[in-house]
């Protein structure tokens, strides 16, 4: 989509049914969704002032990372939760960014970045 405000109202209501599809609700409308890999794409990185980290995606939706995540590989692509577990692909730079703060405990790798809570 082009214009992101549009997208970003459209991604804020995205739902997941007990099936596992996708669909937006807006109002009294529900409509079905294809979603071919996941829902979310985290595309930027905005270190704060306060030295917290706020992950920008694609439709201008955000997160703040204030506690440790679980960073899900699927054939070398790396995921994190954000709605629903592995939802959220990251782009490239996102990644390679995010990298400092990687941490292992056995087999899993986790995201624990400057000022989390736990």
């Amino acid at each position: 989509m082009f214009r992101r405000n549009i997208l970003n109202i459209l991604a804020s209501n995205i739902n997941k049914d007990d099936k596992g599809q996708y669909y937006i609700k807006l109002g009294e409308d529900v409509n079905p969704i294809t979603v071919e890999d996941v829902p979310f794409l985290a595309s930027g990185i905005m270190e704060n002032p306060d030295q917290t980290i706020t992950l920008v995606f694609h439709d201008l939706q955000e997160m703040q990372l204030n506690k440790r995540i679980k960073l899900t590989l699927k054939k070398d692509v790396p995921y994190i939760d954000y709605k629903w577990p592995a939802d959220t692909r990251l782009s490239r730079g996102v990644y390679w960014k995010l990298s400092e703060w990687f941490e292992t405990e056995g087999q899993d790798i986790y995201i624990n970045p400057p000022k989390a809570n736990d």
